[in-house]
Order: C-alpha cells, then structure tokens, then sequence
C-alpha cells in the first residue's frame, strides 16, 4: 500500500540530501515562473511570534548584481587595512569567497524588520532582552531562506547561503532600497549549475 507520509519524507531526504552550496553559475536565465515558485515555498516558512514582517528582494539585473559584488570587494578592501598585517593573507583568502556570486543571474536577498515586543513592555529595557529579541528575528529569517534553498534544489536549480557579503549590509541596502528599518538576513545567488 502506498504510504503518502513516507513519499514525501523520501522527496525530502532527496532534495536535502542533493543540495550543495554552489557560486558558479552558467550563464542562463532563470524564468520568472521559477522565481514565483520560490517565493510561495519561502512564504510558507515559520516566522517569530506568526510575524510576517519580512519580504524577499529579487535582484535580476546583471549590472545591479555586478555593483553589489563591487561593493562588497570595496568593503573587503577597506577592511584589509585595518587587519593585522600578518593576517592580511589569510583575511584576503577567506574573503575571498564573499564576493564569488558574481555570475549569479538572480539574487534573492531576505529582508527582514525586528519589531520589538517584550522589550516595549518593560519598564526598564534589559539588553539582553533586546538581543533575545533580534536573535528570534535572525533565527526566523533563517528558516526562510532554507525554504529558498530547498525550494532552489527541488527545481533544478541551485544557490548557496551567503553572509559574507553582508560585511557591506548598509551599502547593498542603499543599492536595492531595501524598506527603512530593515536588515538583510543573507544573499542567495541562484541559477543554473556552471558544470
């Protein structure tokens, strides 16, 4: 007898299993009806206190793209002068990667807002009760964007989780006018596999 519940495990483990975090890509247009499609698995995602208060950033444009990335390098650069001198190298080696989603012909970039709940409610505001509250909002807009990545995987496609280049979070904000008030959880680069 066919089981259902075990099917859909089993095409889970697959996806799961087949995922790679990849930042080459072919240069192939990813269709939009494909995009859609990631973004109706993420909205399904779980989210602190039921709070949909994140949205997902498409980026498209190669030239856009490019500016990011050159961002990031001039962010990576400014950086490496104030590391010390004998760990410049491994500094430049290791950020190295951060820049690699330059042939990406779609980012994905979630965005997300901390709204303040308990620490409104004190009377006197703790600290740690602020970084509890922005820790849950990270934590949540992780979960979207493994829906992203699944998502990503499940149709063909392929991406990696990038926070790298959030070293140049203020900067890439100001590029893709992201909503005053809000960060960015990460980039996703996603396309087609180079190889």
């Amino acid at each position: 007898m066919f089981n259902k519940m075990t099917s859909y495990y089993e095409n889970l483990k697959t996806i799961c299993l087949s995922r790679r975090s990849v930042r080459k890509f072919a240069p192939k247009i990813v269709p939009p009806e494909d995009i859609e499609k990631i973004k109706t698995i993420a909205y399904t995602s779980p989210y602190a206190s039921n709070r949909k208060n994140w949205e997902l950033v498409v980026v498209t444009d190669n030239t856009q793209i490019r500016n990011i990335v050159d961002q990031v390098g001039e962010r990576i650069n400014d950086l490496k002068m104030k590391v010390r001198e004998d760990l410049q190298e491994g500094f430049s080696q290791y950020a190295a990667h951060f820049t690699e989603f330059g042939t990406a012909p779609v980012l994905i970039i979630p965005t997300f807002r901390i709204s303040p709940g308990l620490s409104v409610m004190l009377s006197d505001p703790e600290e740690n009760v602020a970084k509890w509250e922005r820790d849950n909002y990270v934590k949540s807009i992780s979960c979207v964007a493994m829906l992203v990545l699944l998502a990503v995987e499940s149709l063909g496609l392929v991406g990696c989780y990038m926070t790298g280049p959030l070293l140049a979070e203020k900067e890439i904000g100001d590029m893709i006018n992201i909503k005053k008030g809000r960060n960015i959880g990460a980039i996703i680069p996603i396309g087609y596999c180079q190889w």
